[in-house]
């Protein structure tokens, strides 16, 4: 069981922002920005889960799998799949884990699970 007390890992909440191409009309993803009010910066419990390496277009490509929990209350409903983490390791290096899946677990709504996933050839 996961309790507040372990939530000992701050992590900033990001969402991309959406800018139509004026040439075009398309919509394209340019920038990433900070999410709503109040969810830009928790607390979170790291899980290291999984590692390996694939092909992926020709080329091999590294991945990471971690659950990051984050109390529920505050943040239900709000945080969507296409959204990423950003987390400073303790050496300074920024990691961005791009959310696969999002659980409520732990019973009575306590937390949330958001399984993050980092490749080697983030941007």
């Amino acid at each position: 069981m996961i309790t507040v007390g372990n939530l000992d890992t701050p992590v900033i909440i990001q969402k991309p922002t959406f800018i139509q191409n004026s040439n075009y009309g398309g919509v394209q993803n340019n920038t990433w920005g900070l999410a709503s009010a109040g969810i830009e910066k928790v607390w979170a419990y790291l899980v290291w889960r999984t590692g390996g390496e694939r092909e992926e277009a020709d080329q091999q490509t590294g991945k990471t799998v971690v659950d990051f929990y984050i109390r529920y209350e505050t943040y239900k409903d709000v945080i969507k799949p296409n959204w990423r983490i950003q987390h400073t390791l303790s050496s300074g290096e920024v990691q961005y884990y791009y959310i696969n899946k999002i659980a409520q677990i732990d019973g009575r709504h306590k937390m949330t699970k958001l399984e993050g996933i980092l490749k080697d050839n983030n941007e």
